[in-house]
């Protein structure tokens, strides 16, 4: 996958008050800007599973639409935050990391992993916003209803077309 040279320009990596290193940003973004496109290796199958011994890990791992592939750098790197200022939006066959507020110079670009996750392992959430929820649950479908609301315009195509029913049965779904 190409990288512009304004996407390199635009974010970097360095170390992150919510863990490890973190995506941050080298310039303002607006609200609805594209950040940068995400550098997908591969996917991940069982004919060509992760290799540890070159570094690679399923925390490195996103999952859409029943695929697992394998993010590189700098995006694997994008970390968590239970109020982002980020989101995924999938395009085609590609994956773009979207601005949903504005961002500052040297802010770090954070999206809520639970954003098109029906399901997955929960852990304690240390990304210390205002509405953090101390806990990232496994699924969207766990997130508080207001939420659930909130980040509805996020989610993508496939996500809402593989779980329309679940979506369906939210009593106040917009």
């Amino acid at each position: 996958m190409t990288t512009t040279d304004d996407e390199i320009d635009a974010t970097e990596v360095k170390e992150s008050p919510i863990e490890g290193l973190g995506l941050f940003a080298t310039r303002e973004f607006v609200e609805g800007e594209t950040i940068r496109r995400v550098n997908i290796v591969r996917e991940i199958t069982d004919a060509d599973p992760i290799r540890p011994e070159a570094g690679e890990r399923i925390e490195h791992c996103a999952y859409p639409d029943g695929k697992v592939v394998l993010w590189g750098y700098p995006d694997r790197h994008l970390n968590h935050s239970c109020d982002p200022n980020a989101y995924e939006r999938y395009v085609d066959e590609h994956v773009e990391i979207v601005a949903r507020r504005s961002i500052a110079m040297g802010e770090e670009i954070t999206v809520d992993y639970l954003v098109n996750n029906a399901g997955g392992d929960s852990w304690p959430c240390q990304c210390g916003a205002t509405r953090c929820r101390k806990i990232t649950a496994g699924s969207f479908f766990d997130l508080p209803i207001e939420i659930q609301c909130e980040y509805r315009p996020l989610l993508a195509e496939w996500f809402v077309s593989n779980h329309g029913d679940r979506l369906a049965r939210i009593p106040i779904w917009p």
